[in-house]
C-alpha cells in the first residue's frame, strides 16, 4: 500500500531539519509538537526510501600537509592535493575541485573551463553553487567528438547544468586550417560573445599537457604527430588549451597559434584564480613552468605528482 502524501511530506521536513538545518532530534520533536521516536522513525524512513544519503567527504580524502607544502614551494594562492588510494581518484580530485569552486564563485560570477578528463570530472561534480546568475564559458574550441565527455562544450555544458549557470560554449575546432579561416570564425556574432566573456573570468580551470603523443591536440589529429619533436625543439614543455608554453611558461610561438581557437596565455594569466587541474607526474614539469609563467596561481593534482613537482626547483 503506498504512503499517503502528507506522510512523505512529514519525512521529508523532519530529514530537511536534520541534515539541512542541523537541528537536534529533540528540537524537532519540539517544533513539529510530535515525539522523538517519530523523528527517529521519520529519519530511518527517509534513508529506507532514498530521500537522504550519506557519503564521505572529498576533504576526507585531501592531504593538507603535503597542500601546504607545494602551496609554499610554488607561492600558489591555493593548492588541492587528494590521496593516492586504490580507486579512481580522478573523480576524488573533482570532487574536492568542485567544492572549492562553488565556495569561491561570487554572485555574477564568470567560470571558465578548458577540456580534458580532469576538468570533465570537475564538471561532473559540480553543485548548485549559493552564488547565483553564473556563467560557465569554454576556453578552447573543440578536439575530438563533441559527445565525449572530455570535448570542451560537454566540459562547459556538464559543469553549467551543475552549477546551475548559463553555459557558453565555443562552437568551432581548437584548431582550423588556415590563419584567415580563424579570424573569420573569430569575427562571428556567437564566437566573438564567448570571447568576450573571457574578459570577465573571476576562475579559470585547465589543463595541463606535456609536450608528449598524449596530449590531446596530438592524440586527436589536431596536430600532426610528426610536428611534436618540431615544437619541443621550439623550446615548449606544456600546452594549455592548445597553446605552448616554455619553460619560464612564456608562450613558445608556433605555426598554430593564429588557426587557435582558444583563450590567450596573456590573458589567462590576468585571471584572479587560475587552477591548474592535472594528474600524472610527467606533467610535473609543464605544470611548474605554468605556474613560474604566471599562467596559473593555483594547482589541483594528486600526491604522486604533487611530489614530483616539489623536487622539481621552484623556478626554472
Amino acid at each position: 500500500m503506498p504512503r499517503p502524501r502528507r506522510s512523505e511530506d512529514m519525512i521529508v521536513e523532519i530529514a530537511r531539519l536534520r541534515y539541512e538545518q542541523r537541528l537536534p532530534q529533540t528540537e524537532i520533536a519540539r517544533l513539529l509538537e510530535i515525539s522523538e521516536a517519530t523523528v527517529s522513525r521519520a529519519l530511518k524512513s527517509a534513508l529506507d526510501l532514498g530521500y537522504i544519503e550519506f557519503q564521505v567527504t572529498p576533504k576526507a580524502f585531501r592531504d593538507s600537509a603535503a597542500e601546504q607544502r607545494l602551496k609554499a614551494h610554488l607561492g600558489l594562492r591555493l593548492a588541492v592535493v587528494v590521496e593516492n588510494r586504490a580507486g579512481a581518484h580522478a573523480d576524488t580530485l573533482g570532487k574536492a575541485v568542485a567544492r572549492v569552486i562553488e565556495d569561491t564563485l561570487k554572485s555574477g560570477d564568470v567560470l571558465g573551463v578548458s577540456d580534458g578528463a580532469t576538468a570533465a570530472a570537475i564538471a561532473a561534480a559540480a553543485r548548485r553553487a549559493p552564488a547565483r546568475d553564473l556563467n560557465v564559458v569554454a576556453l578552447v574550441g573543440g578536439v575530438g567528438a563533441p559527445e565525449h565527455y572530455t570535448h570542451s562544450s560537454e566540459v562547459c555544458r556538464r559543469f553549467a547544468a551543475g552549477l546551475g549557470a548559463q553555459a557558453w560554449q565555443l562552437p568551432v575546432p581548437a584548431i582550423v586550417d588556415d590563419a584567415g579561416a580563424a579570424r573569420l570564425l573569430r569575427e562571428t556574432g556567437t564566437v566573438r560573445g564567448v570571447f568576450s566573456m573571457m574578459d570577465r573570468l573571476a576562475v579559470a580551470v585547465v589543463g595541463v599537457g606535456a609536450i608528449s603523443a598524449t596530449a590531446m591536440v596530438f592524440r586527436e589529429g589536431f596536430i600532426a604527430p610528426g610536428k611534436l619533436e618540431e615544437i619541443r625543439a621550439h623550446g615548449a614543455v606544456g600546452t594549455i588549451c592548445g597553446r605552448f608554453f616554455g619553460k619560464d611558461g612564456r608562450p613558445v610561438g608556433t605555426e598554430f597559434d593564429d588557426r587557435t581557437l582558444s583563450i590567450s596565455l596573456e590573458r589567462l594569466s590576468r585571471v584572479p584564480l587560475s587552477i591548474a587541474a592535472a594528474l600524472s607526474s610527467i606533467k610535473a614539469e609543464a605544470i611548474r613552468a605554468a605556474v613560474a609563467g604566471g599562467l596559473v596561481n593555483a594547482v589541483a593534482t594528486d600526491v604522486e605528482t604533487a611530489e614530483a613537482l616539489m623536487a622539481l626547483p621552484a623556478r626554472c
